[in-house]
């Protein structure tokens, strides 16, 4: 578990202000008198209570610890709040912010909180302006369905040991002595607490946020307090028990907006290429034909990668993560620019045969769209090449996806203007 939950660490960087919701209340103060024990349980971790699947709307999410951070990641210093239901298994994220944490205020119009449960659901609501006010929605990832298989919770126990080291730092005004752990041979140093500080800890379970929080292993429970790494650390500032409720019944589901809208472009596009294919006749029919073939194709494929898009998840699966990114494939808008310009090149030399005093213009334009074939296909070899270069899936799928988004870029603003 050398990489607990860093997936979202970047993926949450906006600002958000301070506000303190009166509906939220802690119910015992941060490792006072008393607060200690009941702040080291999370029963979910030692099996005294199961986690559990959560659907996206229709359910309140109920937090009983806040765990509030200080972070530095690339000279960046902010502070977060996290919250996580330890009986369900449930872990709550509020964006960083530069003066402290931040209450789960879903009213507000930049309001954006991510729910995960240990199962495998990733939710990510969101507020954004519309045209009739403030919109409310909810991004699944198809995690509702699919559920995230976290590496890191596919790896507990391969990554070895824990090993203890002679270091150790005091937190939450000096109430708490913490002590450091490494991997053989890991650069990143977890400074742990628990009842006693054996040897070597094996990681078994783990609920929490950024990799810090809760970490059970086989010597029993720990509180990860900081993680520290090259130049940047993570860091429990404070841990409440608290009862803070969130109620996501207002949002709508993003995915379930998209497909619709994808859906209706599809039998949009259908009815064009009917009516397209009805009109090519006449002179350059079988160049017309190629283009409107080549679209109804690309229709096709795209109702085929919206069936593929809901097969899987969008943080494992492979194929779903592929047929999202080719909804906009730059090699198909170029094929299509080269069958376009081909009918074009077709036209003119039509025109030219009843035109004869235009010809040296019309031979320009027929000259100009030559070129403009040759740097489209130039730009689909390097992006062919790209294809191969980047195989796979996960990082090399978005690098290779971007790469050709930037050649495509290019190849717009260089293309010849063909009149």
């Amino acid at each position: 578990m050398r990489k607990i939950l860093f997936l979202f660490l970047f993926a949450f960087a906006g600002m958000t202000s301070r506000a303190q919701d009166p509906r939220r209340h802690r119910d015992t103060l941060n490792f006072g008198a008393g607060g200690l024990p009941e702040i080291m349980r999370a029963p979910v971790l030692t099996g005294r209570s199961q986690p559990i699947v959560i659907v996206p709307r229709g359910m309140e999410f109920c937090f009983s610890k806040e765990i509030d951070l200080k972070m530095q990641v690339g000279g960046r210093q902010l502070e977060q709040t996290t919250y996580l239901d330890v009986e369900k298994g449930l872990t709550g994220i509020l964006p960083p912010a530069l003066g402290g944490g931040a209450d789960i205020l879903p009213e507000l119009e930049h309001f954006s909180f991510t729910v995960m449960s240990m199962k495998g659901n990733i939710y990510q609501y969101k507020n954004q302006k519309g045209k009739n006010g403030v919109e409310h929605w909810v991004s699944t990832g198809n995690t509702q369905t699919y559920l995230y298989q976290s590496p890191e919770r596919q790896g507990a126990g391969s990554a070895g040991a824990l090993v203890r080291k002679a270091v150790n730092r005091s937190y939450c005004g000096g109430r708490i002595t913490a002590q450091a752990y490494k991997y053989d041979g890991g650069t990143t140093t977890w400074y742990m607490y628990g009842s006693r500080f054996p040897a070597q800890l094996h990681a078994v379970k783990y609920i929490g946020a950024f990799g810090v929080g809760y970490l059970f292993c086989q010597e029993g429970l720990y509180l990860v307090m900081e993680l520290e790494f090259t130049n940047s650390f993570v860091r429990i500032s404070d841990i409440y028990n608290v009862h803070a409720c969130f109620n996501p019944g207002e949002f709508q589901v993003l995915e379930d907006r998209f497909q619709r809208k994808q859906q209706e472009e599809i039998v949009r596009e259908q009815q064009k290429n009917d009516a397209e294919a009805g009109r090519a006749t006449g002179e350059c029919a079988a160049e017309k034909m190629a283009v409107v073939n080549f679209k109804k194709a690309m229709n096709d494929k795209h109702a085929e990668i919206m069936r593929r898009v809901q097969g899987g998840n969008m943080y494992n699966d492979t194929a779903a993560q592929r047929a999202m990114l080719s909804l906009d494939d730059p090699e198909d808008n170029c094929q299509l620019s080269i069958l376009e310009a081909q009918q074009r090149i077709c036209g003119t030399r039509a025109e030219m045969a009843k035109y004869p005093d235009r010809a040296a213009s019309l031979g320009n334009n027929i000259n100009c769209l030559q070129d403009q074939i040759r740097t489209l296909q130039d730009a689909l070899s390097r992006m062919q090449a790209i294809d191969r270069q980047y195989p796979g899936a996960g990082t090399n799928l978005a690098r290779a996806h971007a790469e050709k988004g930037r050649i495509y870029y290019q190849l717009m603003n260089t293309m010849p203007n063909c009149q």
